[in-house]
């Protein structure tokens, strides 16, 4: 009997899970160009994917109501699974992996490149001496969350805010070298009791606030002060009690709320100066952290 074929996946390519999934994806991320990370939210019929291997790690999230039965084979190692609602599957670079189950599933899938956790964690851990290995599926609350965050951003408009997608992909590598590598990844513990020095704080708020108009990414604002994002964001938060996503949010709606104030712009020039990607998400953000809409705001000031 011919030997099948075993299929390479590259998630960098629009149609990849087309190779080895009878459906398209309900959504992706594909196009809105998330750095190093991609999710696509699928619907799939009862099936058996071929063998195939990817060039990214993968991660799957169940999204299925009730449990399902399926087989799982991975590295040549085979396992019966009653997967749940929340359940994540680990599927690392250049594994081998097939997959089948009985009943029709709702599932995230969530691919990394490798080149995302050298950004992530430079200064906190030796990558040359780790390896991702594979995990069948079982819970996962913390990835669930990421997986579940990442999608409510995509479904939005899929054009969410860099610094806050960069941010979860951040955590989930972290998560991943602490949880699921081999040899067990010894991630560095750097003194934070104090957070972030002086000096690197005032040139982190400069920047940021030189810089609203812009699609910041927390890559762009760690590499500006000489950190890695993992690092960097811990700092951050210690120092000022936010996230740098939260604390870039804020900036954005007071520097928003100052142009409303003392100028006549359009609602839709002011979006534009102070980062956001569509007025319909600074209307969002706005609404959220003022209780009211921008243009409501600006009638209050100007009375």
């Amino acid at each position: 009997m011919p030997i099948e074929e075993i299929i390479n996946i590259d998630f960098t390519q629009e149609d990849a899970c087309s190779q080895i999934l009878p459906r398209s994806p309900l959504a992706s991320s594909y196009h809105a160009n998330w750095d190093g990370i991609r999710l696509d939210h699928h619907q799939q019929p009862a099936f058996e994917t071929p063998e195939h291997t990817p060039q990214q790690h993968v991660i799957g999230v169940s999204l299925t109501k009730q449990s399902i039965n399926a087989e799982r084979v991975l590295n040549g190692h085979v396992q019966h699974e009653c997967i749940k609602y929340g359940d994540v599957a680990v599927v690392p670079a250049n594994s081998y992996h097939k997959s089948s189950w009985e009943l029709e599933s709702e599932f995230l899938v969530l691919s990394l490149e490798k080149a995302l956790f050298a950004r992530a964690a430079y200064d906190s851990v030796d990558l040359q001496q780790m390896e991702i290995i594979p995990h069948f599926a079982a819970a996962d609350p913390l990835i669930q969350q990421i997986g579940l965050a990442l999608h409510s951003e995509l479904e939005s408009d899929g054009k969410g805010s860099r610094v806050y997608i960069e941010s979860l992909a951040t955590t989930l590598c972290i998560h991943l070298l602490k949880h699921y590598s081999a040899p067990s990844a010894k991630i560095a513990r750097h003194s934070d009791s104090e957070g972030l020095s002086r000096l690197k704080l005032q040139q982190t708020i400069e920047y940021i606030n030189q810089n609203l108009e812009k699609d910041l990414g927390l890559a762009e604002i760690a590499t500006a002060v000489g950190m890695s994002m993992y690092y960097f964001s811990r700092l951050f938060k210690q120092s000022t009690g936010f996230s740098p996503h939260q604390y870039v949010m804020n900036c954005r709606i007071e520097k928003a709320k100052r142009l409303l104030a003392k100028t006549e712009e359009a609602i839709d020039q002011i979006c534009e100066q102070v980062g956001f990607q569509s007025q319909s998400h600074f209307t969002n953000v706005f609404r959220k952290l003022m209780g009211t809409t921008p243009n409501a705001y600006r009638k209050q000031v100007k009375i």
